[in-house]
């Protein structure tokens, strides 16, 4: 609008008989082309109406001379209907095209993922219905078959719930609180785990206060810490860092172990997709989805020296 005003300006101020104004006619077409290619039809006729409501007086008070200057000026507002409708047209038709790709890959990734849930789900069914037919049967040992059913049943429950977490939005509840205590609890959760495996946690947290939800953030952390103790050889080390950077915070956590191949570092946000013989395949989607609730984002970087590190970057 304001350069449609700026071009109006220049007609209606310049000499009438300032051959100028031929040039300014056609900078109408710029104003008329953001329109339609940002806003569609809509925006084009809007452009298009603000047009004509301001141009035709000028051309009803400059309306002399012969009949082909008057002409040019007429076929002027008929190309501009024209050039409005074809550039709202193509913008829309665009639009319609990457709505369809996106839900077409929505529909795809659907797929995968149910077609994964099944997966998982039925192999521990299996186990549990085919240890429930030897106890009905009388051939069962109970000491040894109800640790196992209830280990299966266990994985089943946790896979229900991360497809419940990944589907549902993120709501959170926000409150001021230091990133590097919230930081600091999930390095104690991650701390049993490391034990077992044999992994000394390290950290290096600046405190950095923070509007984020301690509680989503903190499971995020777990998540990520997790999976970089379960990247790591005996022996190893997993270093965990809090820094700002304007205004910014910096997490970082990285492993020492041998790091990630090409396809796994290109799909680890993709949902259901996991090399890990029991893993769900939804940890680091829920994580991206817990971060970007926050306006925060996560990469995943392959340090020179071997290892990975999952960096995440959250607004102060």
């Amino acid at each position: 609008m304001i350069s449609i005003a700026g071009i109006t300006a220049l007609e209606y101020c310049s000499d009438w008989s300032s051959g100028l104004h031929e040039i300014y006619r056609e900078l109408y077409y710029f104003p008329l082309f953001v329109a339609g290619i940002r806003y569609g039809i809509t925006g084009a006729a809007l452009a298009l109406g603000v047009i004509y409501l301001v141009y035709i007086p000028h051309v009803m008070l400059s309306w002399r001379g012969g009949w082909k200057e008057n002409l040019a000026r007429v076929l002027e507002l008929v190309f501009y209907f024209l050039f409005a409708f074809g550039a709202g047209y193509i913008s829309d038709r665009e639009k319609k095209i990457r709505e369809n790709l996106e839900c077409n890959r929505l529909i795809i990734s659907l797929g995968r993922i149910t077609s994964g849930i099944v997966h998982d789900l039925k192999n521990p069914l299996i186990s549990i219905t085919g240890l429930l037919e030897r106890l009905a049967s009388g051939k069962g040992d109970c000491s040894r078959y109800v640790p196992v059913m209830l280990r299966d049943a266990r994985r089943m429950e946790r896979i229900i719930h991360d497809v419940l977490d990944f589907a549902r939005q993120v709501k959170l509840k926000k409150e001021r609180c230091d990133l590097a205590d919230v930081m600091k609890n999930a390095v104690e959760m991650c701390r049993e785990k490391a034990g077992k495996e044999k992994v000394t946690l390290e950290t290096d947290l600046e405190h950095v206060k923070a509007e984020v939800d301690p509680f989503l953030l903190e499971r995020a952390l777990v998540n990520v810490i997790s999976n970089a103790v379960e990247a790591s050889e005996p022996g190893g080390k997993v270093r965990i860092e809090l820094e700002t950077r304007g205004r910014r915070a910096l997490v970082t956590v990285r492993d020492h172990g041998g790091g990630m191949d090409r396809e796994t570092m290109a799909r680890c946000f993709e949902p259901y997709f996991s090399r890990k013989p029991a893993g769900t395949g939804l940890g680091l989607p829920i994580v991206k989805k817990i971060i970007q609730a926050h306006g925060g984002s996560v990469e995943v970087v392959l340090p020179p020296d071997g290892g990975t590190a999952f960096k995440i970057s959250l607004p102060l």
